[in-house]
């Protein structure tokens, strides 16, 4: 099969031919179908110092938003079977530890992480856990399928920060912003406004849902949002950039008794004024990691089936496992949004 290898500890990958592997007793062998390129894979070819510790040893095959057909399971596999249509969660737990035992296998004291600790899905074949192999609806498309799994983590935030009738900001617009920008539409959220400093990513979250749109480079995002909520500040904001900078500054404009979620991922240290930012203001902050096992995927497929949520939008480009380097260069570039990475064999 061919496989996009993560070989050196510097810049790029590799695509090699490599035997296809056997599942385990507890595996199942899928045929992907559909990846999707996500940031931390971006952070994995240009091999930041952060995602190295993420990262047991060389080589190994990235790529974990993924879907695709059962081909063959391990002995003693249960709940899926030949011919299953399905997609890979990340968050490989232990079933063992606290965390486990008390309904948050998401954030497992021992977790694996498929494409990360483990081989991925960047690959014609890849071996998924049987414990993180979730079944498909049969209607659901590969290429949305794939989507599930980023997905999920803005519809927590959006779920949670009970947006209905409420004003919210969304930072960043890369997919997992447009998917809390879309979500909240459904949600009924009363102003969307996204901001990011890429405009044709601002035009994708308009038509994700945003009722308005802000480029920071541009103009003020405080006097922006102040202005749209007559001086109270949003009642809900999403940080889905990862830009500290960014991070802070939206404390200045979170309304008082509002709530902000963090699903980006800082690389700098924060620096926020605790008193007035967050205890006069009674700020509510909620750190989000990962995918809520299995509610959030059951919401999300949903969404998708139902077709309340058209992520077509956000889906701007398909590459071969062939033309990788193309794809990953353009998502650096920042151009488009959600790449995807369509195996032919």
């Amino acid at each position: 099969m061919k496989a996009i290898l993560k070989k050196k500890e510097a810049v790029g990958f590799d695509l090699e031919e490599m035997p296809v592997p056997e599942p385990k007793e507890k595996e199942v062998l899928v045929k992907i179908k559909a990846a999707a390129i996500c940031g931390s894979d971006l952070k994995l070819y240009k091999w930041t110092s952060k995602i190295r510790s993420l990262v047991k040893s060389l080589p190994f095959i990235p790529g974990h938003e993924c879907s695709g057909v059962v081909v063959k399971v391990g002995k003693e596999v249960k709940m899926v079977k030949l011919g299953d249509k399905v997609a890979a969660e990340t968050h490989i737990p232990c079933g063992k530890c606290w965390q486990c035992q008390h309904n948050r296998p998401h954030t497992c004291q021992n977790m694996e992480l498929f494409g990360h600790s483990v081989n991925g899905c960047f690959a014609e074949y890849s071996i998924i856990p049987e414990v993180s192999t979730r079944k498909l609806p049969e209607d659901l498309p590969f290429e949305k399928g794939c989507l599930l799994e980023p997905m999920g983590i803005p519809l927590r935030a959006v779920y949670e920060g009970e947006v209905e009738a409420d004003s919210i900001v969304v930072i960043g617009c890369g997919p997992i912003g447009q998917f809390a920008v879309g979500i909240s539409r459904i949600k009924g959220a009363e102003e969307i406004i996204a901001a990011d400093i890429n405009e044709e990513r601002l035009n994708i979250a308009r038509r994700m849902g945003a009722t308005h749109l802000v480029n920071p480079q541009k103009e003020s995002l405080l006097d922006r949002v102040l202005s749209l909520t007559n001086g109270n500040g949003a009642g809900v904001i999403i940080e889905a950039s990862g830009n500290a900078e960014a991070l802070e500054k939206a404390f200045n404009y979170l309304r008082v008794g509002g709530k902000l979620f963090m699903i980006g991922h800082p690389e700098e240290l924060l620096r926020i004024d605790g008193s007035p930012q967050i205890i006069l203001k009674e700020a509510r902050i909620r750190g989000l990691f990962g995918r809520e096992i299995w509610r959030t995927w059951e919401i999300a497929e949903d969404l998708l089936s139902s077709g309340k949520l058209n992520i077509d939008p956000i889906i701007t480009h398909k590459f071969s496992l062939e033309d990788f380097e193309k794809a990953f260069n353009i998502a650096i570039s920042g151009e488009g949004c959600k790449i995807l990475l369509i195996p032919v064999s």
